[in-house]
């Protein structure tokens, strides 16, 4: 196994020996996954009951998957795939089934980002709390000065 430098992913060692079209569908379908998860990501951190929803059709995708996974060979073992280039290619199931992580790692990490998120949450809340009291106190003395200068104003007049 060897990990991609810009995306952290760990592909497997026999997919620098696959043709180069395999190691570009392993990439786009790789590439693509990971573009949807995003978005799914950034959806589900919107709000407490979207998070939730999201929780559970992750957790459902995962069983889905590993369902999947452990059959073994499938109706799409040594099936023939097309892809975008319209070119031919023959799917094993060395390149057809890239384990990046074990579900169990996934979910330790889900676990561990979802803490880590609640975590800056709190903090942007303090964060807030804290600006707000600052903004308070700034207004409050720009309100003693615009007296004082009145005050300083009148007394010039006199």
């Amino acid at each position: 196994m060897f990990e991609n430098a810009k995306s952290g992913a760990v592909l497997d060692e026999h997919a620098a020996e696959l043709p180069n079209s395999s190691r570009e569908s392993l990439t786009v379908r790789y590439n693509n996954l990971r573009q949807e998860a995003i978005k799914y990501v950034e959806e589900g951190a919107k709000s407490i009951h979207i998070y939730n929803v999201a929780m559970d059709a992750l957790k459902e995708a995962t069983k889905k998957v590993a369902v999947v996974k452990n059959r073994g060979p499938g109706p799409t073992q040594g099936a023939t795939l097309v892809n975008g280039g319209g070119q031919e290619l023959h799917a094993t199931q060395e390149n057809q089934t890239a384990t990046y992580q074990s579900v169990d790692e996934k979910k330790k990490k889900i676990s561990e980002l979802t803490a880590e998120l609640e975590n800056t949450n709190q903090r942007c809340e303090v964060y807030r709390s804290n600006l707000l009291a600052v903004l308070k106190d700034m207004e409050e003395q720009k309100l003693k000065l615009s007296v004082k200068v009145q005050n300083a104003r009148l007394s010039l007049k006199e």
